[in-house]
Parts: C-alpha cells; structure tokens; sequence
C-alpha cells in the first residue's frame, strides 16, 4: 500500500482556535471545568459535612439511650417489687432492697459516664430519681398506697425518656430522625406493657384504685408498638419489629393476658398472695425478653448512626481534598504544559522527518508465526487543520506513515518469497534424497559382497539424515507436511524411527516405553522433534556414554518423555534461554543461525501444543530434555513394553554372505564386545509411509550378516568434512 504524495496543508481558514497557541488553547479547554469543578465540589462537601454532624448527633442520642436503657429497665423492676411486696403481706423486704441498691448504683453510673456533657433535662430526671427516697421507705413499712407506687415510678420513668429528647429531632439526618422516633416509641411501649403488670397487682388488691391505671396501660401499649412496627423500611428494621411481636406473642405475654383475663375474678386472701406472685412472674419474664430487644435495637441504632457520621465525614473529606488537590494541580499543569508544548512539538517535526527519511533502509520486526501473511494494515492519513507545530507534525508523521506501510508490504512479500523458496528447496531435496534411498536399496537387494554393504548402509543412514535436514527446511519455511505419515503410530516406533535419521544411534539406550498409539497428525513431526533431541544428546556427550529415553505417564494423563545424556551440559543462564527460545516465537532470520534444531523443535511444540524444557542432567552434568505429550494426541494401547537393551549398531566388519531372515521379525545386533555376539530380534517400525524405498530402515529387514573370524585390512578413511547439524547447541 501507498500512500499519495504529501499531504497538502490547509492553512487558510481555521477560525478563532486556528490562531490560538498552545498555551491558549489549554487555558481554553481547562477553565470551564474547573469552574464546573468548584461550583459543583463546595455545596457537596458543604452537604455531606452537615449530614455528618447530623448523624454524629443521633450517635450521641442513641448512646444516651443505650446507657439509659437499663436504668429505666432497673427502675420497672423496683415498681413490680415493691407492689408485690405491699400487696403480699407475708413477703420479705430483702429482695426489694436489693433492688434499691441495684437502681442507685445504675443512676451513679448514668451520672459518672455522662459528665459535664449531659443535658440539662436528663440531669433533672436523674435528679428526680432520688425524690423516690421517701416513697422506698413508706413502701418498707408498707405505709403507701399501691396506686401511688404506680403513678409515682410511672412519673419517673416517664421524665428520664422524656429527658433524651427522641422526637422530635430537628435534623438534617432523616434516618436518624426515623430510628429515634421508632426508639422512642419502643421505650415507651415497654413501660406501657410494666405498667400493665403494676396495675395488675394494684387491681387484684384494690380494684377500684387499680381499674383505671390497667386500662390506660392496656390502651397504651398497642399504640406505641405499632407506632414502632410502622417506622420499619428496610430489612433490618422488619427484623427489629419482629422480634418485637414475638416478645407480644410469646409465653410470657400470654401469661400476662391470662392474668388480665383473671384480675376481676373473686378470691381469698390466699387466692390474692398467689395472683401477685404469679403477675410477678410473668411480668419479669416478659420484661427480661423486652429489656434484650431494647438493647439490640438501641446499639444497631447508634451504630448504623456512627456509621453514617463517618462516612459522611470520610465522603467530605475526600471529596473536598480531592477538588482542591485536582484544581491545583491542573492550574499547575496548565501553566507547565503550555510552557513546554511548543518547543519539544518543533524538535518532534524534525525527528518525524529523519525517521521518514531513513525508514526505507529499515527492516520490519513482526513476531514470528505460521499462519498465512496477513491483510497488509492500511494507515490513515492525519489531516492538517492549522499552521500551528502539531499542523507540521501531522505532516511529517503522514510521511512517516507513507514510508512505513511501504516497508510492511515490501518486507511481507520478501517473507513469503523467502517462504516458498524455503520449501521449493525442501521438497525437491526430498524428491532428490528419496530416489537416492531407493537406488541405494536397489543397490543393496542385489549385493552380495558385506564389505560393500555395510558401506551401503552408512551411505543409507547419511541419506536418510540428509531427508532430515530436508523436512527441517520445510518447517523452516512455515510449510506443513502431513503427507510423511499415513496413519496412527506408536510411541515406540516414532522413537526408533527417529533413531534411524541421527548418526549415533547405537548410543542410544531405550527404557521403559508408553504402549500408547499417537494421532496422525502428530506422528510424522514428533518423529523429527525426537530425532532432534536426540542428535542433540549424541552429539554433546562422550563418544563412550549412553543417551538414555524413557517414558512415563503422568497423573493429569500426559505422556513424558526424557532424553537423558552425561555430556557437557549447559549453565544456567544458557538453559533459560534456550528454554526461553522453545516457548517463544521468533524469526528465523533474526535468530543465530546456530539453533535452526532448536528453532525447528520450538515450532513443532507450538503447533502441537507439546511442553518441551530443558534441564541440567542431575549427578553427573549434561542436559535432560523433558517432552510432554497432552492426552488429546494419543490413545492408550496395554500398558508399559519394557525397552532396556541398546539401539542396534551397524556392523563395522565385512562378513559371509547373509543368509535370508524371517519377513515378520527384523534383526538387529547390540551393543557388546564380545567376539560371539549374536544379533538380538527387535520389532520393525510400523510406519506405513516408512516401508517403502528410500525412507531409512534397509538395515533393520536385511539378511543376517555373518561374521568372519579375521578382519583384512582397511585403507584409512579420509578425513571428514565438518559437517552442520540440526542440534539444539
């Protein structure tokens, strides 16, 4: 893609921004909001700082409320035992002294934890507590009416709620203002229901003084529980009114009921004894459950009160220090970067120009892949709408952009030319290596001189590493093959036949190998990934050493595969990057040219999704390359087949003319250095493509070589040529 010719400037026109700098054009953008920043930031802090005093208020009430609670509760329980002990001529003063005690200690608390700072109206009511003084002690000579006992604690308890002034409220917190009404709806739906069982005693005794107090308790009551049920809005506060109704409907208020229903019923003087006692029992139960509610609702009040207090003055805060933190910095700002816009716009004009210039002498990094070449990426130009710097920077980077797209299709299309080259010489040296192998063993069926053989089989064995190389410059060129193989193979004989593309082969040592059948797709590429470890591994540890393979399956069901040698190993920084390299992608022409085994294994791993790592070998140095196989690309056959003894070597002596073997069973001779070795049967590779001419296992269904006692002498070989593997170092 091209760009056209240089973008013309349109310098006329533009109106009143056209002509404004830099610095006037921020000025510009910058202050209308942050006129809108200080308009909209000071009436917020302003109403969130007054919703925060607010809630810190009914903190403060609900606090006074929870310490006073029980006060109020205490002085319930003194009512019901001094008209128990009035009523009930046979009971003793202890109990009602103690509770004496009992509501002193609680005013002496209320008084020392409130301080200074209690209201003037609670110090009164506190106050007043102690005028009960003469009534206690006309009560303990049981000198008192019991209706006065009622409505004189009834007086009492009534001023200490009327004190904490609940409702109204006149706040900006309207939660609050809510909780505190339905707060003090509760209290005083508690003393209502105390004062029913109060009256209750007075009436069993004293009918005519006690009738009026039952009723006005018993109308009472209801009002102010509903009036407390009706200010719930949320979950919390039904769950709050049901607790509540329950105390209503519970045992004890049926009891209370009951003992309602009896009050008017004649009896003795016996009959009365007991009716008090039992009036005293229900009451202080129900009083016990209702003193808990209150508790519970009082402290999830002054809590969710404390809660909006501090998050209104957090939210203040925040908002307040974050509007002046944001209006100072971007006044200072304003003034640096319209200070610093202009010149370093000019300096970036000159740079967009060089890089335009000298662009076309650059080669395009991409990151490597093999897929198909991509959509070359069309740029779009940058209109030029002023004369001011960014008009000549737009200008310029339009050239550069002009350059740079010419660059991405001309190095795209040198990638894939370089691409196709890659496999047309892959492929006809493929071709080319293939009639070679079938000429050689065409050559071996008809020669009967095992001199000339085994020299055969070497020239086979470099052929077939000679195909190696091939299908390592068609991965190279991004080219997939899938013609190599026909079908499933198993592990083992990918392995073996990996064995036949690498020189030492009789160096390598099988173990235990997986029973396991791998996919088509994979065979034909693990077999080259194997064959490049294992190069790798013979040709970096002494010629003495095995190179050891074994397999195991792991618990997730993958295959693993190591490739063991004893040679020079790797240091650590070394092993990182060639580990590094594996799981990376990377052009092949940006790589040293040294890794083409490495790049070609990292490649193949990618596009089967195999996990390959490097390690150094443990105990006696050299590299463990650790291969695993994912169970999507294998199927399970039996079991473990147990590979101990090592790969077969080439016969290194002339011998008799061989005598014809078995067609389902291949030879092939060990390891030893014994004069009477005997060749040991190993299993033929079945590898469909594999059977044919010219692919690398002439050697393994040849006839049994015999060898002679002596050998005749040998002309020394010639020097070899340095030869340039694949290996991964």
């Amino acid at each position: 893609m091209k760009h056209g010719g240089a973008t013309a400037e349109r310098t006329a026109g533009g109106g009143f921004l056209a002509r404004l700098g830099i610095r006037g054009k921020l000025n510009l953008l910058l202050l209308p909001p942050l006129a809108a920043v200080v308009l909209v930031s000071v009436p917020f802090v302003l109403t969130q700082a007054s919703s925060a005093v607010a809630a810190t208020q009914s903190a403060t009430v609900a606090q006074h409320t929870q310490q006073l609670g029980g006060l109020v509760w205490q002085l319930q329980r003194e009512r019901l035992l001094t008209g128990a002990y009035v009523a009930t001529p046979s009971m003793a003063a202890d109990q009602m002294l103690q509770q004496q005690k009992v509501v002193n200690a609680a005013v002496e608390n209320v008084r020392s934890s409130l301080g200074s700072d209690a209201p003037d109206e609670l110090a009164a009511a506190l106050t007043r507590v102690g005028s009960l003084n003469e009534l206690r002690q006309n009560a303990e000579r049981r000198g008192v009416a019991l209706d006065s006992v009622a409505r004189t604690y009834h007086a009492v308890i009534g001023a200490v709620i009327d004190s904490l002034r609940l409702v109204p409220q006149l706040t900006s917190d309207a939660e609050g203002t809510r909780e505190l009404t339905a707060l003090e709806a509760l209290l005083r739906a508690n003393e209502e229901n105390s004062l029913r069982g109060m009256a209750l005693i007075v009436t069993a005794v004293s009918p005519e003084a006690g009738r009026s107090i039952l009723d006005d308790a018993t109308q009472q009551a209801p009002i102010f529980t509903d009036r407390f049920v009706q200010q719930a809005d949320d979950e919390e506060d039904r769950d709050q009114s049901a607790l509540v109704v329950n105390v209503e409907q519970s045992e004890a208020g049926r009891r209370i009921n009951d003992l309602a229903a009896q009050v008017d019923n004649p009896r003795d003087s016996a009959g009365t004894t007991q009716y008090v006692a039992d009036v005293l029992s229900a009451s202080e139960s129900q009083a016990g459950q209702r003193k808990l509610v209150q508790e519970r609702v009082t402290g999830e009040i002054a809590e969710a009160a404390t809660g909006r207090a501090d998050a209104g003055t957090r939210l203040a805060w925040i908002v307040g220090i974050g509007a002046a933190a944001l209006f100072l910095l971007v006044a200072f700002l304003a003034v640096a970067v319209a200070r610093s816009i202009a010149q370093p716009l000019r300096r970036l004009t000159t740079a967009a120009t060089s890089v335009a210039d000298l662009a076309g002498t650059e080669l395009v990094r991409v990151t490597d892949t093999e897929e198909a070449e991509e959509q070359i990426p069309r740029l779009a130009t940058i209109d030029v709408v002023s004369s001011d710097e960014l008009g000549k920077l737009a200008a310029a980077f339009n050239r550069v952009q002009t350059t740079a797209a010419e660059l991405v299709e001309r190095q795209a299309l040198t990638r894939r030319n370089t691409s196709l080259m890659f496999a047309n010489v892959a492929k006809r040296t493929q071709n080319l290596v293939g009639r070679q192998l079938a000429l050689i063993d065409e050559v071996e069926r008809n020669e009967q001189d095992t001199r000339l053989l085994a020299s055969l089989y070497r020239l086979d064995h470099l052929s077939t590493r000679l195909r190696r190389n091939a299908d390592n410059l068609l991965v190279v060129s991004g080219t997939r093959d899938d013609t190599r193989i026909a079908g499933p193979i198993e592990l083992s004989t990918a392995l073996r036949s990996a064995l036949a593309e690498i020189e030492d082969y009789q160096r390598v040592k099988l173990g235990v190998v997986a029973d396991i059948l791998l996919s088509s797709a994979l065979g034909a590429d693990l077999v080259l990934v194997f064959a490049e470890l294992l190069e790798n591994a013979t040709s970096f540890s002494p010629p003495g050493s095995m190179v050891e393979v074994d397999t195991m399956l792991l618990a997730d069901g993958s295959c693993l595969v190591n490739v063991v040698d004893h040679g020079i190993g790797m240091t650590a920084e070394k092993l990182a990057e060639e580990n590094k390299r594996l799981l990376e992608r990377e052009r092949l022409e940006l790589a040293p040219t040294s890794v083409l085994g490495l790049f070609v294994v990292g490649r193949l791993a990618r596009r089967h999704d195999l996990g390959v790592e490097l390690l150094a070998t443990p105990t006696t140095g050299g590299v463990t390359a650790r291969l695993t196989i994912p169970p999507s690309l294998f199927s399970h056959r039996t079991g473990l087949l147990p590979k101990t003894e090592p790969v077969a070597a080439i016969p290194a002596a002339p011998a008799p003319a061989p005598k014809p073997r078995p067609a389902e069973a291949v030879v092939v001779t060990t390891v030893s250095t014994s004069d009477d070795a005997r060749p040991a049967e190993l299993p033929a590779p079945a590898i469909p493509a594999l059977l044919g001419h010219g692919n690398g296992f002439r050697w393994f269904n040849q006839l049994e070589p015999v060898w002679p006692d002596a050998e005749p002498a040998e002309p020394p070989a010639p020097e070899p040529e340095p030869e340039s593997r694949g290996g991964l170092r």
